[in-house]
């Protein structure tokens, strides 16, 4: 692993702007950088596919456990989002789309951080960025980047009915819009076609779920949390209407930073984990303290010692209270090159590795504010 630089940065971030994104963030720092890419050898991209495809399956065996033993309440779970978990993962609802936030140090197995497996954004930045950057830069390097193509596939293998597919994300959310136009794409070129609403325009008229031109929707696409939508005024209807969701609600559970305690309960010291609990005292030196349901880095802190010594860093702002109790997680070094700490994001769709992405930043969290930086593989 080691800086690379094309020969020719795109200094301007034509590609980024041609495709939506802004390659700063609103007070100018860098969030899209032309100028360097992270080159990875082939041994280290096996390892994150390897541990990627490993991680999956430990949570696939998550779910599993949860369901068959009625786990719900340590993930806090009402009675109706447990009958749904209940409900779509015995009905073998399929998922389409997840990111992986790992630790990875070359030469070392890569640690699981977390797993956005429910709302990840950033996809087009890893997918159709990635893939025009490599083509313009390195043509004759490779990239892990099968994003869109996977997703093309995993559309037409989901064996849905060939109804009109509805895409759905809070109003206002530009991250949220650009993946589901990129999700809506995908769809489109494996045969569906596709509609665009925003959430708070679903309509529910006593037996079906209605979008903003009184049409019924039987396929849904929301990039918005499960917690938040059976806390809407029509989430006590999901469990009863003739409406496919993706994705699953058995999502619940991996979406969930519970989940990380959960996994090395069930699988101590496994090298793809790191150890969690829900108990501070548990967890004896450096700890990263994150809500259940937070995200985008929200309420994440550091401490020296679990919640038994004082705050290191983080954020500064308490976590909301909406978004559950605190998982603490032991620390992992990430991979550095020079100054900047380099976190790992593997994407998975339909369960399978799919592709690369890093994020880089001179702090001591990798967080909402790190650069987006693009990688070859020699």
């Amino acid at each position: 692993m080691q800086w690379i630089a094309p020969a020719s940065p795109d200094i301007s971030g034509g590609i980024a702007r041609s495709l939506g994104l802004d390659p700063a963030y609103d007070d100018g720092a860098v969030y899209i950088d032309p100028r360097e890419a992270v080159l990875f050898d082939k041994a280290e991209i096996d390892a994150l596919y390897d541990a990627s495809a490993e991680l999956e399956r430990l949570c696939l065996e998550l779910v599993e456990r949860v369901v068959a033993d009625e786990d719900y309440a340590r993930f806090g779970l009402s009675d109706l989002a447990a009958r749904m978990v209940a409900q779509s993962w015995r009905q073998g609802q399929r998922n389409l789309v997840g990111r992986f936030d790992l630790a990875f140090v070359p030469g070392s197995a890569p640690k699981l951080i977390e797993y956005n497996a429910e709302t990840p954004v950033m996809l087009v930045e890893a997918a159709t960025f990635q893939a025009a950057w490599h083509k313009r830069h390195f043509p004759n390097d490779l990239q892990w980047n099968e994003i869109e193509a996977r997703l093309v596939a995993a559309w037409g293998a989901m064996g849905l009915a060939r109804l009109p597919v509805h895409f759905a994300g809070a109003a206002g959310d530009g991250d949220a819009a650009l993946t589901l136009d990129l999700l809506a794409k995908c769809a489109e070129a494996a045969g569906f076609a596709t509609k665009r609403l925003d959430i708070e325009a679903i309509g529910w008229d006593g037996e079906k779920f209605l979008d903003g031109e009184d049409a019924p929707i039987r396929t849904l696409f929301k990039l918005y949390p499960w917690s938040w939508m059976l806390a809407d005024a029509f989430g006590a209807h999901m469990a009863d209407a003739e409406i496919l969701t993706i994705e699953p609600a058995w999502k619940m559970l991996l979406a969930d930073k519970r989940m990380l305690a959960a996994l090395w309960e069930m699988f101590p010291n496994h090298p793809n984990l790191l150890q969690a609990s829900l108990e501070p005292s548990d967890i004896g030196g450096p700890a990263v303290a994150k809500p259940a349901l937070g995200r985008n880095g929200d309420g994440v802190k550091l401490f020296a010692n679990g919640l038994d010594a004082a705050q290191t860093g983080g954020d500064a702002e308490p976590a909301d209270t909406r978004d559950g109790p605190v998982v603490l997680q032991k620390m992992a070094p990430l991979g550095t090159l020079g100054a900047t700490q380099l976190l790992a994001s593997t994407w998975m769709v339909a369960s399978q590795p799919a592709g690369l992405a890093v994020r880089g930043a001179e702090a001591e969290l990798v967080g909402a504010r790190a650069r987006f930086i693009p990688h070859i593989v020699r």
